[in-house]
């Protein structure tokens, strides 16, 4: 098995082949079950960058607008998913609407 080549595809390293089926074979594992994640790592084939900045929350967590949050179009804000802060869009997302978006 070659795991520099499945590493370079994707940019995860297991440290581990086979999932434990049991808990009895869980617990009988040497070494501990874990994963390495590359995030910044380039991809072929992976879409473009979007040609716009991002939009942070004003909240302490710091989330940018992304799938997982919350819009409101009618009152133009949205909700970050981790701290739960209502964040207004900017001025130039006027338009906005479920059918019109950036």
């Amino acid at each position: 098995m070659d795991f520099h080549g499945m590493e370079e595809a994707d940019g995860v390293r297991f440290s581990f082949t086979i999932w434990p089926t049991s808990r009895l074979e869980a617990t009988r594992c040497v070494a501990p079950l874990g994963c390495i994640y590359t995030p910044l790592k380039k991809i072929e084939d992976s879409p473009p960058p979007l040609p716009y900045e991002p939009i942070y929350c004003k909240g302490p967590g710091r989330c940018i607008l992304n799938p997982h949050c919350q819009v409101d179009y009618r009152n133009r804000i949205w909700i970050s998913p981790f701290d739960g802060t209502r964040n207004h869009f900017p001025h130039h997302y006027a338009d906005i609407s479920e059918t019109n978006l950036p």
